[in-house]
């Protein structure tokens, strides 16, 4: 009787120290999830809604930008453009801005670059639709893509840091804003077809008011919308 009362005692003992192992395992960390979506900026710029100086030859450069952590404010208004955004919003070119990007990137700033890819990848008209897919992340949930605005001293459309995520870190099934127009401050050109006139300092990137494009007030937002479709 005493040697089944001890194993019993013993089971029971055994019993309790497993659930208290149990109990303290820690719990697994949280994957990154992540998502698809499909990004489309369709423009407007069409010479009815947009009559003053219309230039013959209206398009817009290969969408560029990256995926990155939120409040990034690269693109922006209030700041000096780099070179890599002189490069785009002047000649539409995108290799010095993704090397840019990609160094903020090693720094832990963002997941990845984007450059819309294949011939022909930007718009050759004033009117119509460039797109491409990117892939955020819980940790990178925003987005930022830039083209420039052609012809034009130093002109682009930009959507900057657009969230993808709600408040409870959920994605977004969709989203649509209006594309900022925006002055690199990198050319002192005021019409569309102006000689260079570089800017010596560069100037901050402002968002244009005036004509050509502007009523003085602002630019109207029909020349660009920005949609964000998940896949």
């Amino acid at each position: 009787m005493r040697l089944l009362m001890l194993v019993f005692v013993l089971t029971l003992i055994l019993s309790c120290k497993e659930s208290e192992i149990e109990i303290s395992k820690p719990e697994e960390p949280a994957q990154n999830e992540t998502a698809e979506y499909t990004v489309t900026f369709t423009f407007n710029w069409n010479n009815t809604d947009f009559p003053v100086d219309y230039p013959s030859n209206p398009h817009f450069s290969s969408l560029v930008g990256w995926v990155h952590q939120k409040d990034n404010t690269f693109f922006d208004a209030g700041k000096i453009a780099t070179d890599g955004i002189k490069s785009m919003a002047e000649v539409g070119g995108t290799a010095t801005l993704v090397e840019e990007l990609q160094a903020l990137i090693d720094q832990k700033k963002g997941l990845k670059t984007y450059v819309g890819s294949g011939v022909g990848s930007g718009l050759g008209s004033g009117v119509g639709n460039i797109s491409l897919d990117v892939t955020i992340s819980n940790e990178f949930p925003a987005v930022s893509f830039a083209t420039m605005l052609a012809p034009s001293p130093d002109w682009y459309i930009a959507a900057v840091n657009v969230v993808l995520t709600d408040d409870d870190g959920s994605f977004i099934e969709t989203k649509t804003i209006h594309g900022g127009v925006y002055d690199a401050g990198t050319d002192n050109g005021t019409t569309f077809t102006a000689a260079n006139s570089f800017s010596n300092p560069r100037e901050n990137i402002r968002i244009i008011t005036q004509a050509p494009l502007g009523d003085g007030n602002g630019v109207k937002s029909s020349i660009c919308s920005v949609a964000f479709a998940k896949k």
